[in-house]
């Protein structure tokens, strides 16, 4: 498990902190946290709730507002993650089933979705598989709190371009769902 300051890839941009009675020095009620538990994707959802989360929870519970997730799939522990008061955002990996997660997400969570990075591995993009696995994506999500994030991209094609390329399209993407 990793639990960071920050909302990991992201800016924590909020007015809910620091608290209110902040005077000098951050507390860590006055801060995000990020939590996940992708080594624990074989375990249960029960054995989940009964030996993971009990670790997670206290930790979780010290911080202002937290985000949850990184490559796992958890919309089978998502009634365990739900439970914790300060969780804002939400991971959506590849492997993730985001129908439920936007269902069990509506507006009330940031849904960090994220695509699959390897289009941007070729050398040549696909820009029309990219456009249509990212138009996919935010229609189904069209009626949540999105952020659309490339995440792991351990090369690039040897073409730094297809970065520039692949958030046009993301952008253009987002545009035209939200004026649907």
């Amino acid at each position: 498990m990793c639990w960071e300051a920050w909302p990991k890839g992201r800016f924590g941009f909020t007015d809910e902190l620091p608290q209110a009675d902040l005077e000098g020095e951050n507390r860590a009620i006055d801060l995000w946290r990020y939590t996940e538990s992708q080594e624990t994707m074989n375990v249960s959802p029960e054995m989940y709730e009964e030996f993971v989360c009990p670790t997670e929870k206290p930790i979780m519970d010290r911080f202002g507002l937290t985000c949850y997730g990184c490559c796992e799939e958890f919309h089978s522990r998502w009634h365990v993650i739900e439970n914790h008061h300060n969780l804002r955002r939400v991971s959506c990996s590849p492997w993730t089933d985001v129908k439920k997660m936007s269902a069990f997400l509506e507006d009330r969570y940031i849904l960090s979705l994220k695509p699959i990075p390897t289009p941007l591995s070729y050398p040549v993009l696909d820009k029309e598989s990219i456009r249509s696995e990212i138009r996919r994506l935010l229609e189904i999500t069209k009626d949540n709190v999105v952020e659309l994030i490339m995440k792991d991209n351990h090369t690039i094609g040897n073409n730094p371009e297809n970065v520039v390329e692949w958030s046009r399209i993301a952008k253009e993407e987002a545009i035209r769902v939200a004026e649907m």
